[in-house]
């Protein structure tokens, strides 16, 4: 009887792209090996695999999957002829986090104070899984903002993360106070959006658009809300 080492080979996509709550099954078979090669699933650095999941030979079902289950999980394959055979995949859990948000110039710095006049940029930045998925929109008051000459939207590019939007508004005026929002999704969904408002309203009561606007005029932008938790600059 002639014996020969193990090989493997995983039933699946690579890498399996989920939504959070979703039970998933990875199937390994061995594709060859004399004797039969025995099958276990296991995780990089010794990392225990989810305490729900379930493993049946050479199948893992994870039910109900969070963030935390993102990451590398290996199939190996040994049947004590010579060295075991591998094969790895990658989950990723879709899902946004991390949202913060800046502005130029800081208003909340000595030095860096809002007037009529100037250029505002608020720029908002969201971590998400997978990146390329992640899509940004503005509004104003609760409607849609596009971008236009003196409102100007800028997105960096979708694969890199963490992923940052810009809404640049040129020669700041009255008609420019407001609340805008910041909000990001996943192009699949499958996962809650993130918001962030900023408010832009003056400091100075009874001004109006009709008044006389004074060149140093300044502005009070209002801390924002991630989801209902308030960001700190």
């Amino acid at each position: 009887m002639i014996s020969s080492p193990p090989s493997v080979k995983l039933l699946l996509e690579d890498p399996l792209v989920v939504n959070p709550g979703e039970t998933i099954t990875l199937v390994c078979v061995p594709s060859g090996g004399d004797p039969p090669p025995y099958l276990e699933w296991v995780r990089p650095g010794g990392e225990e695999l989810p305490k729900r999941s379930v493993v049946n030979g050479g199948t893992l079902t994870i039910p109900a999957v969070t963030v935390d289950d993102s990451g590398a999980y290996s199939c190996v394959a040994s049947n004590n002829v010579g060295n075991p055979a591998k094969k790895s995949t990658t989950i990723l859990v879709r899902g946004l986090r991390k949202g913060r948000f800046w502005i130029t110039p800081d208003p909340y710095h000595n030095d860096d104070n809002i007037q009529i006049g100037r250029e505002v940029k608020i720029s908002c930045q969201v971590e998400a899984t997978p990146p390329e998925e992640l899509q940004f929109g503005w509004l104003k008051n609760g409607r849609p903002l596009r971008s236009s000459e003196r409102m100007v939207i800028t997105h960096t590019d979708t694969e890199v993360s963490p992923g940052t939007t810009n809404l640049d508004i040129i020669d700041l005026k009255f008609t420019d106070f407001g609340t805008y929002t910041c909000v990001a999704s996943l192009r699949n969904g499958g996962t809650p959006e993130i918001s962030i408002d900023v408010n832009i309203s003056s400091t100075t009561g009874g001004s109006s658009p009709s008044d006389p606007i004074p060149s140093s005029h300044w502005l009070q932008l209002m801390r924002s809300h991630v989801n209902g938790l308030t960001l700190c600059l």
